[in-house]
This record gives C-alpha cells, structure tokens and sequence, in this order.
C-alpha cells in the first residue's frame, strides 16, 4: 500500500482524495498538510480518512511514497524538489510551475531522484476526448489543417480575492495561465507546439487583479497550418470549444463530427461515408474505466507499479507552459514569437518575465481563505 501525502487542502483538493478513493487497494492518503491546520483537518473528517493533519508540507511528506501538490503555483518547485529527494513521486497540480525555469529545474530533480513526475491535466482523461484523440492523433484522417481553442469561463470580481490570486508572482498570469491550461494541454495533444506566436491580452472585468483576464492568440505551426487560442474569464455560460479541421473530416469537441465532399462546382456536399466511419471507429474504442482525476490518478499509479511513462509528464507540463509563456510575451512585447523560447529569454524565468508584464490593476483586497469550496469542473461540458 503506497502512502500518500497531500499538500493544499482548498477548492482542488476533495478532487484528489475522491480520486484516490476509487484505488484504495493501492494507494492510501495517510496525511494532509495546509497552512492552516484546520483546513486539513476538515478535508480528513469529510472523508474519513486514516490521516494526520499537518500544518507544515516537510512535516507530512517524511515517509510517504507518492506526494500530491495542490498548493499555489509559486509553491510548486520548492515542495516537489524537496519530496522528489525524500524518495516519493509527484503528482502536481497545474500550472506545472510559473516558470520554464521552475519547471526545467522539477524535471532536473525527476530525473535525479528517478521518481515519476507528473502533472495533472484531467481533461486527457474525459471519454470522449480520450477518444477523439485516438483518432485524430492516429492519422487516419488526414493533417490538422486548423485548430481553433475557445476556453471560455466566467469568473466574478472577488475571485481574485484570494490573496495569492491576480498577482503575477504567486499565481504566475491569469486565464491563460490557470483555466486555459487545461485546453492548452489538450492542443498541445492534439497538434504539437507550433512555430510561432502572436497575442494580445487585456483585463477587461477583474479589477482587484494584476493579470489578464482576455488573451488572443494566433499560432503557425512548423508545416505551415494554423491554430487560435482565445482565453477568457468573464463569458456567460462558460462556452467551452475545441474544433479541429482536418484534411478529411472536422471534429469538435464538445463532440460533434461533419465532413464535406465536393460537387462539381466545388461547393460542399455532405460526406456521410466519412462521417459515419469515424462515428463507428469511434463508438468502437474502449471506454475510460476512470474518468477526470480518478481517471489520471489510475495511470499515475499505473506508471509507479510497472515503470511506464505517465499519459501526462512533466515534459507535458513544461510544454503546456512554453505555449503559455510565449503568448505573454508576444501580447507584453507587441512582436510575434518564436519557439522554443531560449534559456536565456527574459520570459524563462520570474525574475526576467514578470518584469515585462502589464500590471492592469492593483491588487487592493484580499482573504485568505473562502469559506466556499465550491469550483468549475469539466464534468458535463464534454
């Protein structure tokens, strides 16, 4: 039985413990850590758990076999560096890090201790985005020609309330950053890293907020295709879209298939031959015993008992926060991006980027804690 230790009991955390719930033969969370104490004791009684509470994360990672970090992202290197050297594997919480540098410097010490590291990106482990992407990713149905992301999500003005919310240096940037990754991984999934960048962003709706809360992003990809990412966080009914054309048919997600082939004038007439191949293709794949977290806790620990990669690992993670770096600083300097962005590029590291990012208001309010746990999840909209 694998002790678990988890770091951060807020708004993310029951996800985790829900999850590791449904593996109880494997793995056991054995102690639960928050600043504030009795945090981490409430999130042990709601469950039951045979857990001790800590107030101190070196305190509760001393013995355990895997540990879980859902603290702020400026938290992210320090805590994993030191339980990757206490002998455990990690399983972190996106943003992977706020930096390319935290995340180079994470991946360093997974590599050093031979311990898994891997990031949570719970929406590769949605049904039927698990199967969208076998199919898309298989080739069959041709290149993507163009991708188009819209994670759209609404957020009130007291979100960033929360005192290490709305500040660059703790959070690490705003909707592209902290909700949009989770589509940003799945592009990334789906398509690869592109090219280059070249992005706008703004705050238009968060006042008590540093960071963006509206990026616009358009990509080119190395085979000369294209992508937009487009970001939000005040959009009524938290529209969610990712649309991929290929060369033989588009797919959606929320899922949804067309394909079109022409008359002879070159307008389009339905391809239903296609459509209904990739629809049975489709409905033939294996479900996800596990979905969400469940679902990416399973391969976690599927990766620790018999040495297999993880579906999402740190170098997916970093990934995730390459795209991202290089839309802030195309949006921060006006100027289209390349990538890989260099090691020695003023947006690797904090002490570089943060420096060139627009501070759209200053941060006036704060709380340390809402007593409403309460959060979006991806449950429903796919």
């Amino acid at each position: 039985m694998l002790k678990v230790a988890l770091i951060g009991a807020g708004g993310i955390a029951p996800a985790h413990v829900e999850g590791f719930l449904q593996f109880q033969g494997q793995a056991q969370i054995s102690a639960v850590a928050n600043r504030s104490i009795g945090r981490a004791q409430q999130l042990i009684e709601r469950y039951q758990l045979d857990a001790q509470a800590f107030p101190d994360y070196r305190e509760a990672i001393v013995g355990a076999a895997i540990v879980v970090i859902c603290t702020p992202p400026a938290s992210h290197l320090e805590i994993a560096t030191a339980a990757l050297r206490e002998g455990a594997h990690v399983l972190v919480e996106k943003p992977m890090a706020p930096t390319l540098a935290d995340c180079d410097a994470m991946l360093q010490a997974a590599r050093a201790a031979n311990k898994t590291l891997a990031i949570v990106a719970q929406s590769r482990f949605i049904d039927s985005i698990h199967r969208a992407a076998t199919l898309i990713r298989s080739g069959h149905y041709g290149n993507i020609r163009y991708a188009q992301v819209n994670s759209f999500w609404w957020r009130g003005a007291n979100y960033h309330d929360l005192s290490w919310r709305g500040r660059w240096a703790t959070e690490g940037g705003g909707c592209t950053m902290n909700q949009a990754i989770h589509h940003v991984d799945l592009l990334l999934w789906f398509k690869g890293l592109p090219a280059e960048v070249t992005a706008v962003m703004g705050n238009l709706a968060h006042d008590n907020s540093e960071e963006e809360d509206i990026s616009l992003a358009l990509l080119r990809y190395p085979d000369g295709s294209f992508g937009q990412l487009n970001c939000g966080l005040f959009h009524h009914g938290e529209p969610q879209l990712l649309n991929f054309q290929l060369e033989q048919i588009g797919v959606s997600l929320p899922f949804a298939v067309a394909a079109s082939r022409q008359r002879s004038n070159g307008f389009p007439l339905q391809d239903e031959a296609t459509e209904q191949r990739f629809l049975a293709e489709y409905a033939a794949l294996p479900s996800l015993q596990h979905e969400h977290h469940a679902g990416q806790i399973g391969n976690f620990l599927q990766a620790i008992a018999h040495g297999t990669p993880t579906l999402v690992d740190g170098v997916s993670g970093r990934a995730a926060l390459e795209l991202i770096s290089a839309v802030y600083k195309s949006a921060a300097t006006g100027k289209t991006v390349q990538l890989p962005l260099a090691r020695d590029d003023p947006f690797y590291a904090a002490e570089g980027g943060t420096l060139h990012f627009p501070r759209y208001h200053k941060k006036h309010r704060e709380v340390d804690a809402f007593e409403d746990m309460a959060i979006t999840s991806f449950k429903g909209k796919f």
